[in-house]
């Protein structure tokens, strides 16, 4: 971990600890802070010259959230996430989405229903030159644009829990192209079922297409096990 990277993640006006928390968190979505490895306070400690007690809070946080196991003589390590972690993690965003896509319905308007014809676009391009990265990035953006007309800020903050999770493991996503295709496909029904004010549509629509990533990640992981 580079200080000037520590530096610069503390530089705002949270609480230490939450910046702290937010410095790990990202270490550990992009990979580099390695499942299993030892989250080391006293180096944290004397990278960022502040005591122990904020890192300690830091490290509580982050155990809550999932990213962190606490293993007794050893201290504070950085949990596993596997593809049926991912799997499990893709069955309860269908709840949460398909819920709140239902509720988005009354209040959903054609400013927001433009912002999700465009993004169904881009998630287009991304396919189609293979960037599926980014389109991971515009599939959340998408998602976000009726969650957050949901009117519900727990489904958002639950969301956004999980997606920092799902992060993890983005690298399997670019193994399987051909999901993109058949989400992108139904983003387009979705935004018909939108205009149309059906929310018991909305809500099967969505469901089925984050299940299918989900099944398709089941069987991405049954494979791999079945290969090894």
């Amino acid at each position: 971990m580079k200080i000037d990277i520590l530096e610069s993640s503390i530089a705002d006006h949270q609480p230490l600890p939450d910046k702290i928390c937010d410095f790990i968190r990202e270490a550990i979505i992009v990979g580099k802070m390695k499942p299993g490895e030892k989250i080391s306070e006293a180096k944290l400690a004397e990278d960022l010259h502040i005591s122990r007690t904020p890192i300690r809070e830091a490290i509580r946080m982050l155990e809550s959230e999932g990213f962190v196991s606490i293993i007794p003589r050893r201290g504070a390590i950085v949990s596993e996430f596997t593809t049926h972690d991912l799997y499990e993690m893709y069955q309860v965003k269908a709840c949460i989405d398909a819920f709140a896509a239902s509720l988005a319905v009354v209040s959903i308007g054609e400013r927001e229903l433009a912002r999700m014809r465009r993004l169904n676009e881009e998630e287009q391009a991304a396919v189609e030159q293979h960037d599926f990265v980014r389109y991971v990035k515009i599939h959340e953006e998408f998602h976000q644009v009726f969650i957050g007309r949901s009117g519900n800020d727990k489904l958002d903050h639950l969301n956004l829990m999980m997606m920092n999770h799902i992060k993890r493991l983005q690298s399997f996503f670019s193994d399987k192209p051909e999901i993109f295709r058949s989400c992108s496909a139904t983003h387009g029904e979705l935004i018909s079922a939108f205009e149309s004010g059906d929310p018991k549509l909305v809500r099967a629509l969505v469901e089925r297409n984050i299940m299918h990533i989900a099944e398709q990640i089941k069987l991405y992981g049954e494979q791999q096990v079945a290969g090894a």
